[in-house]
This record gives C-alpha cells, structure tokens and sequence, in this order.
C-alpha cells in the first residue's frame, strides 16, 4: 500500500490543481500567463530539489538519449498546460478536470507501442482504462 501513496497524493494535486486554475482565471482572464507562471513556478521547484536532493545526484550522468526523452516529456506537459488553461478559460473545472482523466487511453495505446519491451499490458490495464473513460462520459453525458 506504501507504493500507492505517492500516485494517490500525485492524484490529489492533480485534481486540486484546476480548482487553482479557474480561480485566477476568475480574477485575471490570461490563460497563457497563468500557465507561463505555474511552469516557471514548477522550473523553481524542480531546480531546488534537483540542488538539494541527495538522490539527484546519480542522475546527473545521465545518457543523452534520456535526457530527449526527458525534454519531449518536458514539452508535453508544457503543452498539455497551455491546454488546459485555455479549456478553462471557456469551460467549468467540473468539465475540463474529468476531460483530462482520459489520459489512461491514451496512456495505454502509446505504453503499448513506445514500452512493449519495458511494460506489460494486461486484460486488468485495458478494463480498468476503459472503465476510467466510462465514467468520464457519464460525468459529461
């Protein structure tokens, strides 16, 4: 149960996050500033704890091949930020959070293809994923 915490907790930042979102869209309509200023806010975060964090430090060698595949995640998320802001500027947070819980679809689909050789896709991975985005329809429905 240990080993579930950390997702769980990722889980719980992940869903307060929209509230915070919508709230300084409320106040200041700037979807592109306020995603600028949460991906500048996470930079920080991560510089400080990639300074001080003792488990940093083996992972400062690491190949050039991961570090692409680090900045495309990089990229990504700074896309699927912007993304999100402009959603929310137009949409309600009860709307935009469950449209972005369809990401085990496409989680799934890509983990298949990119990690075949890494991951092991079960019966259990395709239901569970299906069921997410089930639920998500019938938030939206």
């Amino acid at each position: 149960m240990k080993e579930l915490s950390i997702p769980l907790l990722a889980a719980f930042f992940y869903g307060v996050n929209p509230i915070f979102a919508k709230a300084g869209l409320r106040l200041s309509n700037e979807p592109l500033l306020g995603a600028a200023i949460g991906i500048l806010t996470s930079l920080v975060v991560h510089t400080v704890f990639f300074a001080i964090s003792p488990e940093a430090a083996p992972r400062r060698r690491s190949s050039l091949r991961g570090l692409v595949f680090f900045g495309a995640a990089g990229l990504l998320s700074t896309l699927a930020i912007f993304c999100l802001f402009l959603a929310m500027r137009s949409l309600p947070a009860l709307i935009v959070a469950p449209l972005t819980a369809t990401v085990p679809l496409v989680t799934l689909g890509l983990s298949y293809i990119v990690l075949r050789d890494v991951e092991t896709l079960t019966k259990s991975d395709v239901l569970g994923t299906l069921l997410i985005v089930a639920g998500v329809i019938l938030l939206i429905c």
